[in-house]
C-alpha cells in the first residue's frame, strides 16, 4: 500500500513539475513575442525618433536640421483620382525606409505603381507578399493564402470614425490623416511626442497592409454600437491577453493595460490631448 502511495505521489509531483515548466516556457515565449512587437513599433516610428533626437538639444528659436523626416506621412499615397480606401497605404509608402536586412522591402517599393489602385496591376502582385514587420509574432492571424497579405498594425487618426479626414488642428485629430502629412513639431508643441499614440495593433477587421483607408488608418469609433475600445473583441489590441501595444510619436513603444480609461485613451490619441494626462503603463 505504501508503495502505491509513493508511486502516486511521485506521479503527481511529476505532473505538477511538467505543468510548471510548460507554464514558464509559455510565459517566456509570450514575453519574447511582446518584445518583438515593441521593437517593430519602434522601427515603424524611426522618423519620429530621428526628429526627437535631432531637436532635443535645440536652443529656443533654432530650427531642426533640414535633412530629417520631421512629419508623420500621409495615411495614403496621395492620388486625388481615387478615394482613400482604393489608394496605396502609408505602409506601402514606407517600404523603402524599413530595415532591409529583415526583408527586401525596397525591391517591393520599386515594383509599386503609385498611380494605380492598391489592387490593380503590379500592386496586386506586391500585395501578396507577407510583411513580417506588420504582424504580431505571437498572434499571427489565420488568413486565406490567395488573399492580399494582412496587417495587424495600424496608424492612429484620433477620435471619431471620420478622424482621418479632419484637419490637424481639430480637437479630435490624431497623427494620421488620409490627405496630408502631420508635422511632428505640431504634435510636440500641442501634446508632446511622448504622450501621443501613433500606432497600435489590432485583431479586429483586418485588411491588406497595402490598402489605404480603414485597413491601415483608424480613429477610435465612438458611435453607438461600436466595438469596445480595447482588448478582445475591441477596436485596438486583442492579440495579447490583458494588454495592448501602442507606438508613440517619439518612436518609443509600450504595452498598456486594456482597462485604460476611455478619457485617457482619447487624450493619447489626439494631438491636442493635454500634456497633464497620465498614461498608466502595464
Amino acid at each position: 500500500m505504501r508503495r502505491w502511495v509513493m508511486v502516486i505521489a511521485v506521479a503527481v509531483i511529476a505532473v505538477l513539475t511538467v505543468g510548471l515548466i510548460l507554464a514558464f516556457v509559455q510565459r517566456q515565449r509570450l514575453t519574447a513575442d511582446r518584445l518583438k512587437c515593441e521593437n517593430q513599433f519602434r522601427q515603424l516610428g524611426t522618423f519620429a525618433e530621428k526628429y526627437t533626437k535631432a531637436t532635443s538639444n535645440l536652443k529656443p528659436g533654432e530650427l531642426p536640421p533640414p535633412d530629417i523626416l520631421n512629419w508623420v506621412p500621409p495615411g495614403t499615397i496621395l492620388n486625388p483620382a481615387l478615394p482613400p480606401d482604393q489608394r496605396l497605404s502609408w505602409a506601402a509608402g514606407m517600404l523603402q525606409f524599413l530595415d532591409q536586412g529583415a526583408q527586401d522591402t525596397a525591391d517591393l517599393s520599386r515594383k509599386l505603381d503609385r498611380t494605380a489602385a492598391w489592387d490593380a496591376g503590379a500592386n496586386r502582385e506586391v500585395s501578396a507578399t507577407t510583411l513580417k514587420l506588420f504582424l504580431c509574432p505571437g498572434a499571427l492571424p489565420e488568413w486565406p493564402a490567395d488573399q492580399p497579405a494582412p496587417t495587424q498594425f495600424i496608424g492612429l487618426a484620433g477620435v471619431g470614425h471620420d478622424a482621418a479626414e479632419l484637419p490637424p488642428l481639430s480637437p479630435r485629430a490624431g497623427c494620421f490623416r488620409y490627405d496630408s502629412p502631420t508635422p511632428l513639431a505640431l504634435i510636440r508643441e500641442n501634446d508632446g511626442l511622448s504622450t501621443t499614440f501613433l500606432f497600435t495593433e489590432t485583431a479586429a477587421d483586418l485588411g491588406p497592409w497595402i490598402r489605404g483607408g480603414f485597413s491601415t488608418v483608424r480613429g477610435l469609433d465612438t458611435r453607438d454600437g461600436a466595438k469596445p475600445p480595447l482588448g478582445r473583441g475591441g477596436q485596438f489590441g486583442g492579440n495579447y491577453p490583458g494588454v495592448v501595444c501602442f507606438g508613440r510619436a517619439d518612436g518609443s513603444a509600450q504595452f498598456f493595460r486594456d482597462g485604460m480609461s476611455v478619457d485617457v485613451l482619447k487624450a493619447a490619441l489626439t494631438i491636442a490631448g493635454g500634456k497633464a494626462e497620465a498614461i498608466p503603463g502595464e
